[in-house]
């Protein structure tokens, strides 16, 4: 018996044993696997904190790891020598250092929207501090990180340098509100200026004067010692009229050898009349150009709000008046604007029942201007220059058509008819083999308003047979800035027919780059105030210099207008402008002698001065 109970006793304990013993074993296994996975885990993390480290610290964009309360944890190379730190002094500071005082606010108000889960992530542009005290413009994003429970652990921040692009954005700013060469306010920033003081004084019931004036055969000086002398005289009469007002007031150039001051808070008329003849004297005044001494006359005519005008254009228009009436009683002399003054306006009218009958007799014709490749030294296109041949009034100026055909509201009529007859000449020299070739066609503000605008160009390139791409609508900055959402309306709605969009005179006016590439423009055609400058005016070679490398880099064709000498079109070729135009290349030009011409595209300018370089080659 008790053999049998120690028998049984063993077999337990055997089936025990091995059962520990298989235990034993399973463990060791779950052991060796959890160490194998820990030992994968660790290489992944490993490989996780390699790559990150790599992508951190040599990311081209800033990047850095904060607490809540804005001190850093943690900066890449990128982030701490934007701001001219090493990483351990940024580790000693807050985030909040580095803001300027008008932005702090917002930019804590935006971690807190983090926080509170109100907002995944914020961008925005602000100017911070670098160490030492130089600014710096960045875009700034900004994202929080929560831990595995959801709670706020810490936040990352992203920053970019766009110092450059606002330093752009600036000079284009400020080329939008001033005249390139005096540094004056420009009709922009004149417009501006008085609708702001008609404002005010409508409001407070003040008075104030518009002074329009004009240098006295100024057009004397430029044939006589240059236009390089000329833009310096009126550099220096910029100054004086400058010199002649007060800080309230403004002194603005219109183009030319026209300005416009306007005199603030005027009590009485002869405190006007005093400042109208101090400007006389001060003008008259003698000025030595290159050794040579040089006296000039101004005439002016005055306007007084709210006497002569409620608005800008009649005070304008009225000071415009009495800048003639200056002008008829021998020059050096101011006059206010009368209510007589207004029979010019009946010969003006005449002028515009001429206009209303030209298209009936014939009298107006085109003018062309080749546009030159600088690359190929190829004419690729042609721009329609509208010109009028009157009995009367004999050839009147492309501007003054445009003014009265305005006015008048004939300006649709009459752009019908260029266009009709540019398009009907294009395809013309398209048949004679010339198929590359481009024809430009400026519109105006009235026809932007036209409900059958886009028809009506579609029908007419339909009818004449001419490829959509073979036409150029040419429009201003400021024709599309007068009613921004209409003409970017029209100008998608052209681009969809095919039809090429160039922006003329860039420069003169203010349009922002998002418009560019939301508009895909084709071309942008500088503008020649500040083409005409780059050889001799550090400033406006920059800006063209700037102008044309942005274009450039957006894939928009550069087009220099109004090149007129060799020291521009090397200054351009150097800076890698597309095209010019000007006189550099030809005049504008008869169908018949553009015909002859565009067969053998030598610039004017190199045949004026010997063999062109294409047979030099």
């Amino acid at each position: 018996m008790a053999l049998v109970v120690y028998y049984i006793i063993g077999s337990v304990l055997v089936i025990l044993l091995g059962a520990l013993a298989y235990r034993v074993l399973v463990m060791r296994r779950r052991v060796n696997e959890l160490l194998n996975q820990q030992t994968i885990t660790e290489t992944r993390l490993y490989d996780y904190q390699t790559r990150f480290d790599t992508v951190f610290g040599l990311a081209n964009i800033g990047i850095a790891l904060t607490n809540l309360d804005g001190s850093f944890i943690k900066t890449n190379k990128t982030f701490y020598e934007l701001f001219n730190y090493n990483e351990d002094e940024l580790l000693t500071i807050n985030i909040f250092q580095l803001m300027h005082a008008a932005d702090l606010a917002n930019f804590q108000t935006f971690m807190q929207h983090l926080i509170e889960n109100k907002a995944q992530s914020q961008q925005f542009e602000l100017q911070c501090s670098q160490k030492g005290g130089e600014n710096v413009w960045v875009i700034i994003t900004i994202a929080l990180i929560r831990d595995n429970q959801s709670r706020p652990s810490y936040f990352v921040v992203q920053v970019q340098n766009i110092s450059s692009q606002k330093k752009a954005e600036e000079k284009l700013r400020h080329m939008a509100y001033h005249d390139p060469l005096t540094g004056l306010a420009n009709r922009n920033k004149l417009e501006q200026f008085v609708n702001h003081i008609l404002a005010s004084s409508r409001r407070h019931q003040q008075n104030f004067a518009l002074l329009f004036l004009d240098l006295d055969r100024f057009k004397n000086i430029n044939d006589t010692i240059g236009h390089e002398a000329g833009d310096a005289l009126l550099q220096i009469i910029a100054e004086r009229l400058r010199s002649t007002v007060r800080t309230t007031d403004l002194v603005a150039r219109l183009g030319g050898d026209e300005f416009v001051l306007v005199i603030t808070d005027v009590k009485r008329t002869e405190a006007v009349a005093l400042i109208a003849q101090k400007i006389l004297d001060t003008v008259l005044q003698a000025i030595v150009i290159k050794g040579q001494e040089l006296y000039i006359t101004t005439s002016i005519g005055i306007s007084l709000y709210p006497y002569d005008g409620q608005n800008m254009q009649a005070l304008m228009k009225n000071a415009d008046l009495a800048l003639y009436r200056a002008k008829d009683h021998g020059r050096n002399n101011y006059q206010f604007y009368t209510i007589e003054m207004t029979g010019r306006a009946h010969e003006r009218m005449a002028m515009q029942n001429a206009l209303a009958h030209a298209l009936a007799k014939n009298e107006f014709f085109l003018h062309y201007q080749p546009k030159m490749s600088i690359d190929s030294r190829a004419i690729t296109g042609v721009e329609a220059l509208l010109r009028w041949q009157n009995k009367e009034y004999g050839m009147i100026t492309p501007d003054e058509i445009v003014a009265l055909a305005e006015e008048t509201g004939l300006i649709v009529p009459v752009s019908e008819w260029v266009l009709d007859t540019a398009c009907r000449q294009l395809k013309d020299w398209h048949e004679m083999g010339y198929t590359s070739l481009t024809i430009a066609v400026n519109c105006s503000p009235r026809q932007f308003k036209q409900s059958t605008f886009t028809d009506d160009v579609l029908s007419t390139i339909s009818r004449v047979g001419l490829p959509a791409a073979s036409l150029e609508i040419e429009v201003t900055e400021k024709l599309i800035m007068e009613d921004p959402e209409n003409t970017l309306r029209v100008l998608y709605a052209l681009k969809d027919l095919g039809v090429k969009i160039v922006i003329d005179d860039f420069g003169t006016g203010y349009w922002s780059l998002n418009n560019l590439r939301r508009l895909s423009v084709d071309k942008i055609k500088i503008d020649k105030s500040f083409v005409k400058q780059v050889t001799v005016d550090e400033t406006s070679a920059s800006i063209v210099s700037a102008i044309i490398a942005m274009v450039n880099k957006l894939g928009i064709v550069s087009v220099a207008e109004g090149v007129e000498t060799r020291e521009q079109y090397e200054f351009l070729v150097h800076e890698g402008c597309m095209e010019i135009q000007g006189y550099y290349v030809a005049q504008p030009l008869a169908a018949a002698d553009m015909t002859q011409f565009i067969s053998h595209p030598v610039p004017v300018a190199e045949m004026i001065n010997g063999k062109s370089e294409l047979e030099t080659q």
